[in-house]
């Protein structure tokens, strides 16, 4: 039964009492609640009396004992911090932090422009900690085995995430669960019947979010969807898991975007999307639906929004945020149009090709740019920073802020020492050896 406002309850390990302020909101398993305690405010999802279950207290029970992945990876998960329950209420719930709303926002609420829409500096981080968190869940052993939209929020501004839900979440290919995902986000093969949710399926689910969070828009809704009258069970069951098609395959084109005002958004952000970004949906959504051990995984989606992160820079005419592409001689704007003036790039050669960064004034290198295989608590070691000249308006240079000091080659051959602390001026066709790695500053619009 719901609880009531002013209703006691008692944390199980912590013995914490509790009391009921208000219902925040509503979903299939249960009704979540703010609870206030003697030091502060908290969440608590009340199950409602059929997901009740011996089973689920035991689920409980197992994940507050294990508790969330190391790390800041794990941190991003709203993990349930004890099992509640209560003299005057049959069954049981389970404690978690509170989200103050104000500051996060979900996709829903962007969609409706009630919260700001993400740019692409934001996007690419809430991406990006998306993959992480779910990569460290993985390695620890366990699938989500619900992962939607529905289960994440995040700031629109800085791009940080938070992942509710986490009550599904269970030991890969072993432990039972009531909830087997969202329709729209299960992988193919558990909406046949023919797997049980697991880490595999659950990289599809990620990949379906994503896309979301990108597109605005479901990866199977085209024609195919456009055609049913009744968007029942059974529609769900084809598009879905049955007979899905990308809207993007290159190969069938069956389920192509309706020719529908409604549809037009999907089309318009899949076109500013960078190649690369666009060659792992293909691949999430052509190959990994066919062959699951083909999906894309956490690491390569970190990789991918790590990469197209680095390489944003706004345009001059419109300040709109867009990324460094070479798909044509010349490369404009997608909000106004008007012809783009790259910044300066630093050119790193790594042994998977020629990694490139934007460099905007503000721009900041970390010791995962220069050295990828460097131990982990040091790859976000800031070394370098983008900085405006200090007399010469519109120029800049960067700055060695790492202990060590670099060295400078200028295209007039000459050479120079830049100390911990100094800039160089960013000149094309300068060469810095940084960490003993060497790196070119590049000015041209044409990829090395």
């Amino acid at each position: 039964m719901p609880l009531a406002v002013n209703q006691r309850l008692k944390a199980e390990t912590l013995g914490l009492p509790l009391r009921v302020i208000r219902k925040l909101g509503e979903g299939t398993q249960g009704e979540v609640y703010l609870a206030e305690a003697e030091h502060g405010k908290y969440a608590v999802k009340w199950y409602k009396p059929e997901q009740a279950t011996d089973d689920q207290r035991k689920a409980i029970r197992y994940l507050v004992t294990t508790g969330p992945p190391k790390g800041a990876a794990g941190r991003r998960f709203i993990w349930p911090l004890d099992l509640v329950t209560s003299e005057g209420a049959k069954g049981f719930g389970y404690l978690m932090m509170y989200v103050d709303m104000d500051r996060y926002a979900d996709l829903g609420e962007v969609w409706a422009h009630i919260k700001p829409v993400p740019n692409f500096s934001a996007l690419c981080g809430i991406s990006y900690q998306l993959a992480n968190s779910y990569r460290a869940l993985h390695l620890s052993g366990h699938c989500y085995r619900d992962i939607s939209a529905g289960n994440l929020v995040f700031d629109p501004k800085t791009g940080d995430v938070l992942i509710g839900d986490n009550d599904n979440v269970g030991v890969n290919r072993e432990s039972r669960c009531q909830v087997w995902g969202t329709m729209e986000y299960m992988a193919p093969e558990i909406i046949r019947g023919d797997s049980d949710p697991s880490t595999e399926t659950d990289l599809h689910s990620l990949a379906v979010l994503l896309f979301y969070l990108w597109c605005w828009h479901h990866p199977f809704h085209g024609e195919m969807e456009y055609s049913f009258r009744c968007w029942d069970i059974p529609a769900k069951k084809k598009v879905y898991g049955e007979d899905p098609v990308f809207i993007f395959d290159p190969a069938d084109t069956r389920n192509r975007l309706p020719d529908d005002p409604d549809y037009a958004i999907a089309r318009e952000r899949w076109a500013f999307l960078p190649a690369a970004a666009k060659a792992l949906f293909l691949r999430a959504f052509g190959e990994g639906l066919r062959n699951p051990s083909a999906r894309v995984t956490e690491g390569e989606w970190q990789r991918l929004f790590l990469q197209l992160r680095d390489r944003i820079f706004s345009c001059t005419s419109c300040r709109a945020e867009n990324f460094l592409v070479w798909d044509g001689p010349d490369p404009s704007c997608w909000h106004c149009g008007r012809p783009l003036r790259y910044p300066p790039q630093l050119a790193i050669t790594r042994t998977s090709g020629l990694y490139t960064i934007a460099l905007n004034v503000g721009t900041r290198i970390f010791v995962r740019h220069i050295r990828p295989f460097a131990p982990e608590e040091d790859l976000g070691t800031v070394i370098a920073e983008v900085v405006p000249h200090p007399a010469i308006p519109g120029s800049a240079g960067i700055r060695n802020l790492s202990r060590e000091t670099w060295q400078a080659e200028f295209p007039d051959g000459t050479e120079t020492e830049v100390l911990p602390g100094k800039a160089v001026p960013l000149h094309n066709g300068t060469v810095l050896t940084i960490a003993g790695i060497r790196v070119s500053i590049q000015q041209d619009q044409e990829q090395a």
